[in-house]
């Protein structure tokens, strides 16, 4: 029987586990890989269904608008219920969810229900829902894994990410071109595989706080957010992740639709994304080699500043090919900055308030890309699409400039040395540096 899972600290004697050999770290990997794959797919397809169905630019980025409404809305209190509740529990049950939510996306295709209301609806409740519930996912990883494998798991995921990238686009376009609804038939089986894999998880992830007495939700989420405000390095980032997602999205869905627009098939559109993904994929090869040995302040920066110079240089490309090796370079280097960013404020970040905190860093770092489609939808149909690409284009540079002049956020180190510096910069609170279990300290049997 499984009785709780126990911290590495407690028990120092007993080594980590690598994490191809951590079964609870496996089953979690697993899990996350189904239900990205469908989701990876219904995200690429999805637009093209509501262009298909509506025949409009304008209404297509209305969907995408409500869609994004719906996970800011529900970003804060599934933060806040992935601190007060088990989030494996929780994790099983966006699975059933997602399940029907998807069921009755078919249906509403397969009987030609579609239209502008129901899409977007559909959208608002799924992503709301996703969000609400699915934020207890990644706190899970540091129950699991050691603040010394942090950095590569989350390589592990970037890789993951790639991966599945590479297969989402051209495979939602060739569902697409045979039915409809196809993709959200992947889509559910997709949290179909995510809920066998999680019941195959045995440990407890409770935050530490689970069992205490539930504050007043004002006081829960007043914790949290003075704990995020009193460190400037954590707001320089989440202004820079507002401005830097609303223009580096923005600007990849204007080409998707543009392209879309002038009638190229889905399926060709699809390999844009294999080529970024693929790219993505070695760049996750790398990352965990770059992570240890360059500072994570220049690999935050020096990603991002590409990112504003390709940014600037897609919408003049002449042809889809030479924007898929703009793509080609862009990915390359987004796994080493997710790896050293999110491992470095997670590693600072209490286990307590892991699902809080994340909800105020993801509303800020996502708070204006619901902006991104309905910018793209409506300024492809006014002004067209280079004025409009060069409009995200602006915005993604302004994003880099957040970091160039934010001091603090340039200065951070290695992953070796992320302890001794955040103690030195007085960003670590009591129990922030508490250790994940490993497998072999989680799992008592008995």
């Amino acid at each position: 029987m499984v009785s709780g899972m126990t911290d590495i600290a407690d028990n120092p004697a007993t080594p980590a586990p690598p994490l191809r050999r951590n079964r609870e770290y496996l089953a979690w990997v697993i899990g996350g890989t189904a239900l990205d794959l469908g989701a990876g797919i219904g995200m690429f397809a999805f637009p093209l269904v509501a262009f298909a169905v509506t025949g409009s630019l304008a209404a297509t980025g209305m969907v995408g608008l409500v869609q994004g409404l719906g996970t800011l809305a529900a970003m804060i209190p599934g933060g806040l219920l992935a601190d007060r509740y088990d989030r494996r529990r929780l994790r099983l049950l966006a699975a059933v969810t997602g399940m029907v939510m998807q069921a009755l996306l078919i249906v509403v295709l397969l009987q030609g229900w579609g239209s502008l209301t129901v899409l977007a609806t559909i959208a608002f409740v799924n992503a709301a829902r996703g969000t609400l519930l699915g934020s207890a996912s990644d706190p899970m990883l540091k129950q699991i894994v050691t603040p010394e494998q942090l950095p590569r798991a989350v390589s592990v995921n970037e890789g993951r990410g790639a991966a599945i990238e590479m297969a989402a686009g051209p495979t939602g376009g060739a569902l697409l071109a045979v039915n409809i609804a196809l993709p959200a038939l992947a889509q559910l089986l997709g949290n179909l595989g995510s809920l066998l894999a999680t019941f195959a998880l045995r440990g407890d992830y409770r935050s530490s706080t689970a069992d205490a007495p539930h504050r007043r939700v004002r006081e829960e989420l007043g914790e949290a957010w003075a704990w995020v405000r009193s460190q400037s390095i954590r707001l320089q980032l989440m202004a820079c992740a507002m401005l830097v997602n609303l223009g580096s999205n923005g600007l990849l869905l204007a080409v998707t639709l543009n392209l879309a627009d002038q009638g190229v098939p889905a399926a060709r559109i699809g390999l844009l994304n294999t080529v970024l993904a693929a790219s993505i994929l070695l760049g996750a090869l790398l990352a965990p080699w770059l992570v240890v040995r360059v500072p994570t302040g220049i690999l935050t920066a020096a990603p991002l500043l590409l990112l504003a110079v390709l940014g600037a240089v897609i919408p003049l490309l002449p042809s889809m090919w030479w924007i898929a090796g703009a793509y080609a370079v862009m990915g390359l280097w987004l796994p080493a900055l997710n790896a050293s960013s999110q491992g470095f404020f997670m590693h600072l970040t209490p286990r307590a308030m892991m699902g809080r905190v994340g909800a105020f860093m993801g509303l800020g770092a996502m708070g204006m890309m619901p902006l991104a489609p309905a910018i793209a939808g409506w300024g492809l149909d006014l002004v067209g699409a280079l004025p409009t690409m060069l409009v995200f284009a602006v915005i993604t540079a302004a994003g880099a400039l957040v970091v160039l002049l934010g001091r603090d956020l340039r200065q951070v180190p290695t992953s070796p040395r992320w302890q001794d510096f955040a103690r030195e910069r007085g960003l670590l609170a009591d129990g922030t540096s508490e250790s994940a279990p490993s497998e072999a300290d989680a799992l008592e049997r008995t």
